[in-house]
Parts: structure tokens; sequence; C-alpha cells
């Protein structure tokens, strides 16, 4: 009876955190996470469910860009239950997530360069301004060139810098 009352004053009960983390749509790896002025490659599942605790990647922010060229919005990303609070490991621990995936129509390549092309325009973005990155993406020629070259996408103002295909992570 309380939580009906609750539901009347506009309060709702807490939902539990699911128990197993995991992604609700079967994705195409590697796979590009666009969003937050950022473009990160995840390789697998687990690399892109399991976040760092000190991470600012907010995961709703993002859209999700698989191999095959399918586009999902995440709708909901849900820490999994029972993990400690980051503030315990501060920050320095991963948090597995359950991630909601909503898919979307899936985009032409002009539509997926003008995402990309959006992110690198945003205001808070390490390539606003950067002529050089943006003619990087306009050259490239679909969506597996696309997740290569976004493994050193924070080289792409580098004048005369060519973004080679490599596993190789960002500067931290």
């Amino acid at each position: 009876m309380l939580f009906s009352l609750l539901g009347l004053l506009g309060c709702e009960p807490r939902t539990q955190n699911p128990e197993q983390a995991g992604v609700s749509q079967p994705l195409a790896y590697p796979m590009l996470l666009i969003g937050q002025a950022s473009l990160d490659v995840r390789d697998d599942e687990q690399s892109l469910i399991s976040i760092p605790g000190a991470s600012s990647l907010n995961l709703v922010e993002r859209v999700v860009l698989d191999s095959r060229g399918d586009l999902f919005h995440v709708t909901r990303a849900t820490p999994v239950a029972g993990q400690p609070s980051p503030l315990w490991s501060m920050g320095t621990q991963a948090r597995n997530y359950t991630v909601i995936l909503a898919r979307q129509t899936r985009p032409s390549w002009a539509q997926v360069q003008r995402l990309v092309l959006d992110q690198l325009s945003a205001p808070n973005s390490i390539w606003v301004g950067s002529t050089q990155a943006a003619a990087r993406v306009k050259a490239l020629s679909g969506v597996t060139e696309l997740i290569a070259a976004s493994r050193q996408s924070w080289n792409w103002s580098t004048p005369g810098h060519q973004s080679e295909p490599a596993n190789t992570e960002p500067p931290r």
C-alpha cells in the first residue's frame, strides 16, 4: 500500500540493479562509441561493459556503431548489483554494467560521417577547429576504416599524421 501511495506522489520504489553484466543486443566487434566529444573503440563485450570507476565515460550519452554498420542508442547503463562503490578503490577498479541498446535505422555512410564530424566540432572536443581531423574523416570510405582509424583519433589533428590501424591505446 505504501508503494502505491508513493506512486501517487511522484515517487517510485527503487528498482533492483541487475545481477549480471551484458549487452541487450548482439553487436559485431570491434565497435565504436560515439559521443561526449570523443570516439572510443571497443574490441569485445567485456571492454564495453567494464568501465573504470574514475572514468567520465557516460554510456547513455553515446551511440554505438558496430562493425556491420548497425547503429544503436544506449537507453540505459546500470551497474551490476553487489559491486563495491568506486570510492572504496579511489576509482581504480572497473565496474560492470548491464547496457540496454535500442537499434536505430541503419545509417548511410554520409550519416555516419556526420555523426563523427559533429563530435569533432563539439566545443569540448580535442579536435575543435581542426580542419585536418575533419579531412581525415571525410577521406575514410567505410565503417571498418573509420573504426580502425579511430584507434588513434587523438592524433587526427597532428599535421601529416596518417592514422593506421593499430592496437594502441590513447595516452593517459
